[in-house]
């Protein structure tokens, strides 16, 4: 068993010493297991409260074993470590008393892969050659082109598909004429876009060697505001454009950039563009990259060139051919081939025989076929604008590019994400296939509760959909669309999305979006939904105010509470409401609405139809409907909430901000809660908060500084519940689950004890590289990746866990769950002699760790010239400096955080002894100085430890006359030297010094202040220089003796001591015990060795 598990970190040296099972803490906690298994430990205080996590997921023997307590806490926080990447709790020794111990069992909890849904990769997931997964994440599929096998970077017959922008997976696809993906690029002709647009150049003088070329807009820099349009070649060149064209003031409305352009084609070598806002006609040379022309054109979307060369052109409603264009500024008269019989086209190609394809918006949504002169020849598709309600694949939604292929199959890209879907059919209108997907960047979904064969999936605000799972096959399909964005509905707040999470009460099915409308935590607002007609309205929300565009209308002013003005752009606008639709019209009437002043976030909804509210007004607190309409929409009254805990704190970073609850009583709030610390996990009963859990790297941010985890159970980035309480079958309690943004899930207990982590850190764990899906196989080794922001885990009726991976929209099986078991409840007492043998352990075990640890001695340089005290080194030349501080990690991605590096040096020079130190923090010695005797509990310090007597025995256990510590502190100002003596000869019982804790006091002989006799300077990137005379010490220095001593640093925060650093004693981690932090400990000071150089 590790130390640093039995510890969690907070003493290096008890870790390594333990490791090396030398040395044991003084407290044993026995228990026994009736078989092998992972074991969680939590320590509790006489009021229930916890004051120590001890272990988690570790695993023992069947029968009798012995956990290890030091008589520590885990309550302090030491967050200018965290911000270095330690895991630093700046530990408490615990009052003597009676605690109780709580625990867990279980067996290994294992995920393995089952089918993956709204996919068509093969696998469904990337691989380092691009055959795998499908298209891009954040964007629709938009382009299709078929190339023959004399321009196929396959050597066969291909169908190049594309869409816009991509973060991660492929934007640009070419697959067979089956719908195999056989490549792909990501990214092309530079950051973010991939290939909105896509033309294969069939005239007779084409450049040779490319497939296809590649049109797409995006803005000239970041942030810069302009737009430019990038044409680049595949499979050569598609990294760099051959053409950029710029197209101004980039237009801020929902089609965006990618509005600038609407049209894409190429013939011998000539590109033709569609300007549509600017309504123009580019024509561009794209041999040489430059600009030929252009011309004036109302509206124009889809080009295409018939065999003969002549351009078609798409403008407004109608279609256009041009003969031959011999000159670029000025086009022959067109020919309006088709004046009617469109309805909002967008995309243009042809087949074999010259027919023309157009794919029409509007109410149509169809694919409109014509021939070369323009009569319509039939319809592909049902016509229909897209809604809600069951889904038809013979109905296409916003269908854009098209081609035809070598088997005269049509392949359209329907633009659209209710579904993303590539559909193909017969040239004569007879549907074939679909290949959809893929998720969003993050992925989502969630699966059923009670019938696991639905699966429920958000595209971001814009709508949801159903679909139902073979579990037989492994194959899925898509059933309903449950929820459609539409102008006509109710305008819900931006970056609310669409509801996913199913909820059953009493028979009836609810849907909230209060678990996937933020990726990183709580969100502000969330609705409840219900079924009506065959989709879902909301039915009630709860959250902040200002959020919701529609409260902040006219009409609800005088609803407003005093003061509040939901318009400001400053506190006064905070304001909580609750919304209930009470005459079941999916509107809100301004009597359906309450509003109460102050502050909300945070806002869940739990599975008896409760709304909790992790901040209102700094408390968490639950609505539970107190009655329901005729059609089962819960009402709920703003004046009925309940407490479930006070005192909850902001999160510390961007993850937390969500609460669960249960029928027992239980309260999970994912950030900290008084009295505990903020960067905590928090927990309570019936209203009393009872237990913390170290969460020092709170949310996405946060874990840009966070090193990798050295031991179970550690959290590192936790952002999102994976939905709400996990019901298992044959479990008393729910379990819940939250995200990690380095690709693992922690899985906890509702009265906060830990059980296990899925999956590894995403710095350490195997990419999903699998080159097969293969059904039930083991996930053992790998992370889930970074930003993996949508994962959910549900328990079914069968007893069964499953969870989605996230980004993959892979549905896992989850076992081990199932085997939770708490162990027997136990109580210890706990002594002062206890306590006494926990400060020796400590000391046990750093001597261990020294004795296992090479350091040489601290070289002290007896200089004959002078040395000036100002805080540069020039006089510190070829001086033996030795580190103090070297922990931490360096930020792995989007931050300036770097290792401590704190290094110190001590010398000789005439009468005095000099210190120096390099800590490169300016601020380190701010100090309350509030207890003179005691600076060293109020803020930064500077420390030194000296044995002044060279004939001391260098073991010994306790301080001998000489033995004595300088501390140097800034307060007010004021340089400020405090000298401990703890031996001086002849001092009475009376004179002595007393430092106390509540169950033991030492003595100091001697402790006066010395600032008048010191010599002090600062620099201003955290150097420090100091002097004292060698005669305020009683030291006398020789070349060539050795004496004990130490040199270190305290940090604070300007009132509080939060760490002690030390040259060569590390066991100094406990700052909330007066005896520890005042104590000499010479047998663990270093060497001092002086010299004449």
């Amino acid at each position: 068993m590790k130390l640093n598990v039995i510890l969690a970190g907070v003493m290096i040296a008890a870790a390594l010493a333990v490791k090396a099972q030398s040395v044991k803490p003084p407290i044993a906690i026995p228990f026994t297991l009736k078989d092998a298994g992972y074991v969680t430990l939590v320590i509790e205080d006489h009021n229930g409260q916890r004051v120590r996590n001890l272990i988690a997921q570790t695993y023992f023997k069947a029968g009798k074993n012995t956990a290890w307590w030091d008589g520590l806490d885990d309550l302090g926080r030491d967050l200018d470590a965290v911000h270095h990447g330690v895991y630093a709790i700046p530990p408490k020794l615990v009052s003597p008393g009676t605690y109780t111990v709580r625990g867990l069992v279980h067996q290994e909890v294992k995920a393995t892969y089952e089918l993956s849904l709204y996919t068509n990769g093969t696998p469904p997931w990337n691989l380092k050659d691009h055959t795998g997964a499908w298209l891009a994440n954040h964007s629709a599929p938009q382009a299709a082109v078929f190339v023959p096998t004399e321009q196929s970077p396959a050597k066969q017959p291909v169908v190049f598909l594309g869409s816009y922008v991509t973060e991660g997976t492929d934007g640009l696809a070419w697959v067979d004429l089956n719908g195999k993906k056989l490549g792909g690029k990501t990214w092309i002709g530079g950051v973010w876009t991939a290939a909105p647009y896509m033309s294969r150049d069939e005239g007779s003088q084409a450049v040779p060697g490319v497939s296809v070329y590649v049109a797409s807009v995006w803005e000239t820099a970041k942030r810069s505001g302009q737009g430019t349009v990038r044409i680049s070649t595949l499979p050569k060149n598609s990294d760099k454009p051959i053409f950029l064209y710029p197209t101004g003031r980039v237009i801020r409305d929902s089609a965006g950039i990618k509005g600038d352009i609407g049209g894409f084609a190429v013939y011998n070598g000539v590109g033709v563009l569609s300007l549509t806002r600017k309504n123009q006609l580019l024509f561009a040379d794209l041999k040489s990259g430059k600009v030929l022309d252009s011309v004036a054109m109302d509206r124009p979307h889809g080009l295409t060139f018939d065999a003969e060369g002549r351009l078609l052109v798409l403008s407004a409603n109608k279609l256009l051919r041009f003969a031959a264009i011999q000159d670029f500024s000025h086009l022959p008269p067109a020919k309006s081939l088709i004046s009617s019989q469109l309805e909002s086209p967008v995309g243009i190609t042809k087949d074999k025989d010259g027919n023309l394809y157009i794919s029409n918006g509007g109410a149509s949504q169809q694919v409109k076929v014509f021939t070369a002169e323009g009569k319509l020849i039939r319809s592909i598709g049902k016509p229909g604008v897209p809604q809600a309600g069951l889904y038809d694949p013979l109905h296409m939604n916003n269908p854009v590019g098209m081609t035809i292929d070598s088997r005269n199959q049509l392949w359209v890209t329907e633009n659209d994400y209710l579904p993303k879907r590539v559909s193909v059919w017969t040239a004569e209108g007879k549907f074939i296939r679909a290949f959809y997907g893929p998720v969003k960047y993050g992925g989502g979904g969630t699966l059923d509760p009670q019938d696991k064969t639905k699966f429920y999936y958000s595209e971001q605000d814009l709508g949801a959909m159903e679909f139902k799972i073979d579990w037989k096959t492994g194959q899925s399909k898509l059933q309903h669309i449950l929820y459609r964005k539409s102008s006509a509905m109710l305008n819900l707040p931006p970056r609310i999305a669409a509801p996913e999470t199913p909820l059953y009460y009493k028979g009836k099915r609810y849907f909230t979006n209060c678990y996937n409308s933020n990726p990183t935590g709580g969100a502000l607002t969330a609705f409840l939904f219900v079924e009506r007609n065959g989709s879902l309205q909301p039915a009630a929300a709860m959250g902040s105010a200002d959020t919701w565009g529609v409260l902040k209308e006219s009409r609800f002013r005088s609803s407003w509470p005093a003061t509040v003005d939901l318009n400001a752009k400053n506190q006064n606008a905070m304001a909580f409401f609750i919304w209930n639709d009470v005459n079941e019209d999916a509107k809100v009437q301004t009597e359906e609405v309450s509003f109460l002043k102050g502050k909300a976030s945070g806002v869940t909804v739990m599975p008896d139809l409760s709304f909790c509210i992790t901040q209102l007004n700094g408390a968490a607190v639950q609505f539970s409907p107190l009655s329901f309409t005729a059609g089962g929409i819960p009402l709920y009254r703003i004046d009925k909430g309940k407490t479930l805990a006070a005192g909850v704190q902001a999160p510390g970073s961007s993850g937390g901000n969500q609460v669960l609850t249960s029928s027992s009583g239980w309260t999970v709030v994912t950030q900290g809660v008084l009295p505990f610390a903020r960067y905590a996990i928090s927990g309570a009963k019936d209203g009393r908060p009872v237990w913390s859990y170290p969460n020092l790297w709170p949310g996405l941010h946060a874990a840009h500084e966070a090193p990798l985890p050295e031991f179970p159970g550690e959290l590192i980035g936790p952002t999102r519940l994976l939905g709400g309480p996990i019901h298992i079958k044959g479990l008393p309690e729910p379990l819940w689950a939250i995200n990690s943004n380095h690709g693992m899930v922690y899985v906890f207990t509702m009265d906060g004890l830990f059980i296990a982590t899925l999956f590894e850190p995403m710095r350490t764990g195997k990419q999903w590289y699998m080159p097969v899906a293969e059904r039930s196989m083991g996930l053992e080794g790998l992370s889930l990746g970074e930003e993996n922001f949508w994962p959910s885990i549900t328990g079914t009726a069968d007893g069964e866990v499953y969870m989605v991976d996230g980004s993959r929209s892979s549905l896992l099986k989850v076992d081990g769950l199932q085997t939770v078991q708490r162990l027997p409840v136990t109580n210890i007492k706990v002594s002062s002699e206890d306590l006494a043998k926990s400060i020796a352990f400590q000391t046990k075990a750093e001597l261990a760790r020294q004795q296992q640890t090479t350091r040489g001695a601290l070289k002290v340089k007896m200089l004959t010239t002078p040395i000036v005290v100002d805080g540069k080194w020039e006089d510190w030349k070829n001086s033996s400096w030795v580190d103090i501080d070297k922990r931490g990690v360096k930020a792995n991605f989007n931050s300036k955080s770097k290792p401590y590096d704190v290094t110190g040096a001590v010398a000789v020079s005439g009468n005095r002894l000099y210190a120096g130190y390099r800590t490169g923090d300016a601020g380190l010695l701010k100090n309350s100085f509030e207890m003179p005797l005691a600076p060293f509990k109020t803020g930064g310090a500077l420390d030194l430890m000296i044995g002044t007597a060279a004939s001391a025995n260098p073991k010994r256990t306790s301080p001998v006359t000489g033995d004595l510590r300088l501390l140097v502190t800034v307060s007010g100002g004021r340089h400020r030297a405090v000298l401990y003596q703890a031996v001086v000869p002849g001092v009475k019982e009376a004179e002595k010094v007393p430092f106390s804790s509540p169950w033991r006091t030492i003595t100091f002989d001697r402790v006066k202040d010395i600032s008048a006799q010191l010599e002090f300077a600062a620099g201003g990137d955290g150097s420090f220089e100091i002097s004292v005379p060698l005669s305020v010490l009683n030291l006398k220095p020789l070349a060539g003796i050795s004496v004990k001593g130490d040199i270190g640093i305290l940090r604070g925060d300007g009132s509080k001591t939060l760490s002690r650093l030390y040259w060569n004693n590390k066991a100094t981690s406990i700052v909330s015990d007066v005896p520890s932090e005042a104590a000499l400990t010479p047998n663990l000071w270093g060497d001092w060795e002086f010299y004449a150089p």
